[in-house]
């Protein structure tokens, strides 16, 4: 109910919109958040040890440790070095270099004053400011229908969308509020709305769920928790 009025607003900018498939307009790079996509799948299903990833350098952790804990967290950090990889080509950015620097800045908390263990995630500020040291400049909404992300991406936008988790399965189940993140590139619009979603999934189960995913709109907006984060270049 509260995303209502965003959702009317939307559709009164995008009413004239012809059917057919719009991009922001840049090349994404793809990058999973975990080092070996093809085992992406048994990570998050079959409790993959991490440790034991044979490509965990490539997130630019010192050791194998470093890169467990830390790749199921950096779904948001993923979607940001995509952007930053699209709107500057040849601007290369390890994940582990973006998780050191955003807990510089104070981005992420795991446990709270008395330190009980809480995982909170990557905080808002934290991501704007990281977005900003790498030249983009970042709006976050909420409440925010998922047509906003048509909107934002036919301005010439890349929208980090928060969904629930299940988008990355080819069968997505249940409802949860948020908890990942994607980065949303496209969209095909059909009869007056959106009918797919383009993007990259940093933790999708399987290749055709990963780079360049085309996700129903009706899948898309059962798993989208009225959040984004819009990134483009700051000048």
């Amino acid at each position: 109910m509260l995303c209502l009025p965003d959702r009317w607003r939307t559709y009164g900018k995008l009413r004239d919109l012809v059917d057919g498939e719009y991009q922001t307009g840049v090349d994404v790079p793809y990058y999973a958040q975990f080092a070996s996509p093809e085992l992406i799948d048994d990570y998050i299903h079959r409790h993959y040890d991490g440790t034991q990833d044979p490509q965990w350098r490539l997130f630019g952790a010192n050791d194998p440790a470093e890169y467990a804990f830390w790749a199921p967290r950096v779904c948001a950090l993923a979607c940001l070095k995509m952007a930053v990889g699209a709107f500057y080509l040849g601007r290369q950015l390890s994940l582990w270099q973006l998780v050191k620097e955003g807990l510089e800045a104070n981005g992420y908390t795991v446990r709270d004053p008395r330190g009980n263990w809480v995982d909170l995630g990557w905080h808002y500020p934290a991501l704007v400011h990281l977005a900003a040291r790498y030249g983009l400049q970042a709006v976050g909404r909420g409440y925010v229908s998922s047509s906003a992300v048509c909107q934002y991406i036919h301005e010439g936008w890349l929208v980090a969308a928060t969904v629930t988790p299940e988008l990355g399965e080819r069968q997505p189940v249940g409802k949860r509020y948020g908890g990942h993140v994607v980065l949303v590139y496209g969209f095909a619009w059909k009869n007056g709305g959106p009918a797919r979603y383009i993007l990259h999934n940093p933790s999708g189960r399987f290749p055709e769920l990963q780079a360049g995913a085309s996700i129903p709109a009706d899948h898309f907006k059962a798993s989208f928790a009225h959040r984004l984060i819009a990134l483009r270049p700051s000048s």
